[in-house]
């Protein structure tokens, strides 16, 4: 028994967590086909004698792990437990202090309360949404020109209010809106004033029309909220090069010497080291209150649904809890969105965020499906690592990405292999998580890193890939019809004759939909295992296409083409 891999660790979202009030998961970690058995043995904090067992499953494995999980659900709260593993020659006990040829009597793990406010709470509208990104100044022009700026192209709030038809039949649910408010730049991540909206996109008066149709249709709106830092040309930082170390507002950025200056470098704190965009002290009180009451200021007075933050693993982490008791007082259903691009499940315990920007399996899918650096077994590892990061629920709430305003087009990362476009959406949409469209994805839109990926969207429909747009409806479409596609819980399935067809279930209480996706460039014969399907069960219908599969001894043989994707439905006899 390898020991030294052997691993678990209490009061972490990865290892331990209440899936509800009534239900502890407890996970284990240990080398890769080392245990036979692993069974966690728990008594009541207090009381020895409400005791019980439970068998832990292996529910994932990656390059170097196997997972093991269970779910007690027995009526208690608080909990002291241990592990008892066996592999093929030795048995062993594992608690807070070591292991053990014998049970020990002391060195229990604990869990001491489930208490609800440390239950991940998902939010109901936002589980069951397609999300759609608009880059405002190059979404849609309306009456307004650009002035006096090259890099602006006159999109406007209007722009984006004519076009609510267009986006009620792409059949989305939220846009997010990257920054509105007044800037001298067509990014505008660098805010002068977050009490105005740029005069270029339009009058608040638009803009409170446009959310109120928006609305009306069922769109839920995000906001882009830019509280790392702010233009120099903000009111704060405009006195601080004034005044300097007399300014009132010296606390709240990061100045390191004065008098200000941004030459060669900048002697402050700021963004990268863009002098143009210096870094709020958020551990300030007064600037914190500043950035809570413009939060508090579009969430009531535009109702406004969701915040997406800016840099968001900079920003101080108390500062966050304030804003989420703050805007949670106001409305548990706001959605709070932090943008990060590295492992984030520190940020995901219920007391900062509710969902972050999926990059970790962004750069997973970009591997498998455009770069090809990693095959289907490697990816599934990968995958499953990613998967046991997080608490079950949060990984139903992950804002899933294949472009940004931030990135390469997919497409583009594709080198236009539209196969390849089609096998990654088919993933992105029906993996656990909210799928995300960057603007033009749906009609091929393509182009490297800012500025091609941020152009002006195609709205001259002879030059829309209709194939690719038609995709994206399907897509839509099927995971509005089906829950297991939202909620359901993931799983591999075990594929013989086709090692690189990628194959797996997501299983609602009534029915599961199976994704066979295959990235070779040739047909493969495949027989798929599908082990613990529901019962009375025996049918595998296709969603599109093909005809109905006999399910035979938890087995089906199925012929599948090259850089093809399926979809089946299984359904009850």
């Amino acid at each position: 028994m390898y020991l030294e891999a052997i691993f678990h660790k209490p009061y972490t979202n990865q290892f331990v967590f209440p899936q509800n009030t009534d239900t502890l998961v407890i996970r284990l970690r240990a080398k890769k086909g080392d245990l036979n058995l692993c069974m966690v043995i728990y008594h009541e904090k207090y009381n020895s004698t409400a005791r019980g067992k439970a068998r832990m499953e292996k529910v994932a494995y990656d390059e170097m792990f196997d997972y093991f999980e269970a779910e007690i659900n027995v009526g208690i709260k608080r909990f002291k437990y241990m592990f008892y593993l066996e592999d093929n020659y030795n048995s062993k006990w594992y608690n807070s202090d070591g292991f053990f040829d014998y049970m020990p009597q002391w060195g229990f793990f604990s869990y001491s309360y489930i208490n609800p406010a440390d239950i991940f709470e998902d939010i109901e509208w936002y589980k069951n949404s397609v999300v759609y990104q608009i880059f405002p100044d190059r979404f849609a022009k309306s009456f307004i020109d650009p002035v006096g700026n090259d890099l602006r192209y006159g999109g406007s709030i209007k722009g984006i209010m004519d076009k609510v038809d267009y986006l009620v039949n792409l059949g989305v649910d939220a846009i997010y809106l990257n920054p509105i408010f007044e800037s001298s730049s067509y990014h505008r991540y660098d805010i002068i004033d977050y009490y105005e909206i740029d005069p270029l996109f339009g009058q608040k008066n638009e803009l409170k029309k446009m959310i109120d149709k928006f609305h009306e249709k069922g769109i839920k709106i995000i906001f882009d909220a830019v509280f790392n830092h702010s233009s120099d040309k903000f009111f704060a930082f405009k006195d601080l090069v004034k005044n300097g170390g007399y300014s009132k507002y010296k606390d709240w950025y990061y100045v390191h010497s004065f008098p200000v200056s941004n030459r060669p470098l900048p002697n402050y704190e700021c963004f990268a080291y863009y002098g143009g965009m210096p870094k709020l002290n958020t551990t300030n009180p007064e600037t914190a209150q500043y950035l809570l009451d413009v939060i508090r200021y579009w969430t009531i007075e535009f109702g406004v649904d969701g915040w997406r933050f800016d840099v968001a693993d900079e920003i101080d982490r108390n500062f966050l809890r304030s804003l989420r008791a703050m805007i949670k007082k106001l409305d548990k259903n706001i959605l709070l969105i932090g943008e990060i691009f590295d492992e984030a499940s520190t940020w995901l315990c219920g007391d900062q965020f509710d969902t972050v920007t999926n990059y970790p399996l962004k750069a997973l899918i970009n591997d498998l499906f455009a770069h090809k650096t990693i095959n289907v077994e490697l990816f599934k590892m990968r995958l499953n690592n990613y998967i046991m990061k997080f608490n079950k629920k949060a990984i139903h709430s992950m804002l899933n990405i294949i472009s940004t305003h931030d990135t390469p087009r997919f497409l583009t990362l594709c080198e236009e292999n539209e196969k390849m476009f089609e096998l990654a959406l088919v993933f992105q949409f029906t993996f656990p998580g909210v799928p995300h469209i960057y603007y033009g994805d749906e009609i091929g839109m393509k182009g490297e890193g800012d500025p091609e990926c941020r152009k002006p969207m195609i709205w001259q429909k002879t030059k829309w890939n209709k194939k690719l747009l038609d995709l994206y409806n399907f897509l839509i479409s099927i995971r509005k019809q089906n829950e297991a596609l939202r909620i359901g819980d993931y799983r591999e399935i075990p594929v013989k004759g086709g090692k690189e067809v990628l194959a797996y279930i997501r299983e609602g209480k009534r029915d599961g939909i199976i994704i066979l996706i295959n990235t070779q460039n040739h047909k493969s014969k495949i027989e798929i295992g599908l082990g613990s399907i529901p019962k009375n069960t025996g049918i595998l219908s296709p969603i599109k296409g093909d005809s109905e599969v006999p399910i035979e001894s938890k087995k089906a043989t199925l012929i599948i083409g090259p850089l093809e994707w399926r979809v089946y439905k299984i359904l009850k006899k």
